[in-house]
């Protein structure tokens, strides 16, 4: 009797009433796993016949307002020797499946980061680098109930083994956020509920202070981020240095927006003094940027803009380096009749984006 091939990855999932997203899934997914380990929190659609048609091994258990529970159920079914995870609103394609399946027998890897694409509806991308894919392991759990990590649990592991991680280039696109996809599942009341609660036991987590006033950002909810904001601003100011990650300068972004009943003066003052705790970061460049031009101080503006592109470190939404500021320097230009100055930033926001609202908007009114 002829052996089984061995098991290199398995794909491991959380779905409940997946079934709209799952066949897109499964399609572009093709070729990525040898197993496929599902956990099902009580669908009543037919995510499980159209997972158990794929052959994925498909465990249930309640819903319990926890993702690394959930996710660590997963894993404790899972016999790869290489975990990948993903949500069926996450999509890949051939070259993530092939630069993925390319790591797998390469013994000085140990886990890889992907680059995680959110299309924003105001025409923003976002991208995050995060751990997804990792050498299964006892150790290895995730943590946190929701925006789960298992860095804390991965990071020493790797230091026993002497692995390294890498970077798969080839992107994701996250549809899950997508408002009409979103709103239809409840997904700002349920991590918003769960953000919160977490936060009454933790109120120094500042990542998930971060993520709550995104959640209020995204929504557009000004209660929401009136609410959060001196909260934040409370255990920003508890927090040390090495709590304080790359996300840190959207952070102090928003935490400044959300206070509300500031004048821009007031706005600018405030954000300057908490920048001054954080490394270079993109979003408060370019956020001074913006005041200082609502201030009418455009050469401090167009400094501004400027150095928000040239910075080196790493920006959560991508444009926060290159069409925002592009366009905060047409909007300088204009404004002190320099149409020269405004045609060229214009022509390079065009050529990277040149299905942006803002610089779609301004090719129109252009002369010429």
């Amino acid at each position: 009797m002829p052996l089984s091939p061995p098991i290199q990855l398995s794909l491991c999932m959380i779905v409940k009433d997946e079934a709209g997203m799952l066949p897109e899934f499964l399609a572009r997914a093709r070729g990525l796993w040898d197993e496929l380990v599902v956990v099902d929190t009580g669908s009543q659609d037919d995510t499980v016949a159209i997972l158990e048609a794929a052959g994925a091994k498909v465990l249930h258990r309640p819903w319990q307002n926890d993702f690394a529970l959930a996710r660590n159920f997963a894993l404790e079914a899972a016999s790869g020797e290489w975990i990948l995870v993903l949500d069926p609103d996450e999509h890949v394609s051939a070259e993530f499946v092939a630069q993925a399946r390319a790591l797998l027998d390469d013994p000085q890897i140990g886990a890889a980061t992907v680059a995680m694409q959110n299309h924003r509806e105001d025409g923003h991308l976002q991208e995050e680098h995060i751990v997804r894919m990792f050498r299964l392991h006892h150790e290895v759990r995730f943590r946190h109930a929701i925006h789960e990590d298992l860095t804390d649990t991965l990071l020493p592991r790797l230091r026993q083994t002497g692995q390294k991680i890498v970077h798969i280039d080839a992107p994701i696109t996250h549809h899950g956020y997508e408002r009409s996809h979103a709103n239809g599942r409840g997904k700002k009341e349920r991590d918003v509920s769960i953000i919160e609660a977490t936060l009454a036991r933790d109120p120094d987590d500042l990542y998930l202070h971060y993520k709550l006033l995104e959640q209020a950002r995204f929504w557009g909810d000004e209660a929401l981020a009136r609410r959060a904001s001196p909260e934040a601003m409370a255990a920003f100011q508890r927090a040390p240095a090495s709590a304080l990650g790359h996300w840190a300068g959207e952070l102090a972004v928003m935490m400044v927006d959300g206070l509300g009943h500031m004048t821009a003066q007031e706005s600018l003052g405030t954000l300057q003094i908490i920048s001054a705790r954080l490394p270079q970061s993109p979003a408060i460049a370019y956020r001074l940027g913006e005041l200082f031009e609502a201030l009418h101080q455009y050469d401090e503006a167009r400094l501004a803009f400027n150095g928000a592109q040239k910075m080196q470190g790493e920006a959560i939404n991508k444009q926060l380096k290159t069409i925002r500021p592009l366009m905060g320097l047409v909007r300088v230009a204009l404004t002190t009749n320099d149409l020269g100055a405004a045609l060229e930033n214009l022509r390079m926001a065009h050529q990277l984006a040149p299905d942006d609202p803002e610089v779609a908007f301004a090719v129109r009114m252009m002369p010429g």
